[in-house]
């Protein structure tokens, strides 16, 4: 078997994306676009894959180094002949399949037709594609499915300039013709080393440029713009929807979003205007929305997360309630069967089983206990000003309404706490903490303050 490295060329700039971020870096569905090219040459399963890094390098390189990938760098952008030499020394004796960094959108069945193609004609293979509008992209001459030469852009004729058939830059070079790159020359209008070039270098030693014509010219163009960027998006958002159909989950309308990285289970049910963000992963049967935002948290089985949720850094466990009209911040943990109602804040805390804070509170780090029940317009008192403190609420405690929690302080097991009390000291099990002012009466009063109206 002979072996293959990948080589995906991202050191350009991208100057029409209008931004000081490496064009690579931008993302597309929560993930920069290069992550999808890496992704797709490691399924493939080569001996390595390299990244050749230009424009922002730093940046990028700590971004791929995450995925067990090598890194060249180009230090001049002088095109994309001489960005493939930069990784010589990574991919000595392999074949080589070229990719970019700025093609997210190119799907693995498309590089094993590519590859079948390949394999019948053991030559340099470009993928062409056909496009309405062929501005901007270098022409392909071909006769059958042999490339007589690529013309650029800037050096193509008139005539040569009506040509439809573009090259997209995806190729494929039999590591014995690897060299062929060292003769190419930057005798052309750019003065650069143009990779197409070698059709003409292979054709003069007899050696034949085939053209692998792909059908979907959106699936393998570059992204060079924020339009195009806004419609890779789009592409990415319904392939990501689909996917998820297939995978029993069910959705109420295609206005949802669904980065590439979140997981869902089967029989989950998502409501219209559902953001699902990051590393998020949803179990089964889980109910969710309508207008949601769920960041990097884990939903188990059978939760129900009602509209108008905001959740991010969060684990849910199986049976919960959320919702609706609540916000849920990161290092939180709602154990099984917990209710977290409207207009509830909760705030790196763990809330065990049980548990209910049905209306209006503020749960900011605390712990609490099972079977626990938070009256409306409670709040844990946790910022002194200096640092934050926890309240310890234990199992089976009623606090009633309007209540506030001073931290640092614990409520023992079994403890009642009266509505309108401000706690400010440790309250022993089973005892009952009343802190309320008396109530006082002036007989009288009303029917004067009327009089005096």
């Amino acid at each position: 078997m002979r072996r293959l490295s990948v080589v995906i060329l991202a050191a350009g700039k991208g100057e029409r994306m209008l931004s000081k971020k490496p064009k690579v870096m931008h993302e597309i569905m929560g993930k920069p676009m290069v992550s999808y090219v890496v992704r797709r040459a490691k399924e493939l399963l080569p001996t390595k894959v390299v990244v050749v890094l230009g424009h922002g390098r730093e940046l990028v390189e700590s971004y791929v180094k995450e995925f067990d990938v090598e890194c060249a760098v180009q230090e001049e952008q002088k095109g994309t002949a001489h960005a493939l030499l930069v990784a010589e020394e990574h991919v000595r004796g392999d074949d080589v399949l070229v990719l970019y960094g700025d093609v997210p959108l190119i799907e693995k069945a498309t590089l094993d037709s590519l590859f079948s193609f390949y394999e019948k004609t053991r030559a340099v293979v470009f993928m062409t594609t056909e496009v309405e509008n062929p501005l901007g992209y270098g022409r392909v001459i071909v006769e059958g499915d042999r490339i007589e030469r690529i013309v650029e852009e800037v050096d193509a004729t008139p005539e040569e300039k009506k040509i439809r058939r573009i090259n997209t830059g995806i190729c494929l070079i039999p590591g014995e013709l690897f060299g062929l790159l060292k003769k190419i020359k930057p005798d052309n209008r750019k003065g650069e080393y143009y990779l197409t070039d070698i059709c003409r270098i292979a054709r003069q030693g007899q050696i034949e440029v085939r053209a692998y014509e792909h059908p979907n010219p959106s699936e393998v163009l570059g992204i060079n713009s924020r339009k195009e960027l806004l419609d890779a998006n789009i592409t990415m958002k319904d392939r990501i929807l689909e996917a998820h159909l297939r995978s029993g989950v069910s959705f109420l309308d295609r206005n949802v979003y669904i980065d590439a990285d979140v997981t869902i289970g089967r029989d989950t049910t998502i409501h219209p205007n559902t953001y699902l963000m990051g590393r998020t992963r949803i179990g089964e049967g889980v109910t969710i929305g309508p207008n949601v935002l769920i960041r990097d948290s884990v939903i188990h089985d059978k939760v129900s997360v009602e509209g108008f949720v905001m959740m991010e850094g969060t684990e849910v466990e199986t049976g919960a309630k959320v919702g609706p009209f609540s916000r849920v911040r990161p290092t939180t943990l709602l154990r099984k069967g917990v209710q977290v109602g409207n207009f509830v804040e909760v705030k790196n805390s763990r809330l065990d089983e049980n548990t209910k804070v049905n209306h209006l509170s503020y749960m900011g780090d605390s712990e609490v206990g099972k079977d626990v029940n938070i009256g409306a317009g409670t709040i844990t008192c946790n910022y002194d000003g200096i640092r934050k403190n926890r309240t310890i609420i234990e199992d089976r405690v009623f606090v009633g309404s309007n209540t506030e929690l001073v931290a640092p302080v614990r409520i023992g097991r079994d403890a009642v706490v009266g509505a309108g009390s401000t706690i400010t000291r440790d309250v022993p099990e089973g005892a009952l903490a009343v802190t309320r002012a008396e109530q006082r009466h002036k007989e009288g009063y009303g029917r004067k303050k009327q009089c005096a109206e």
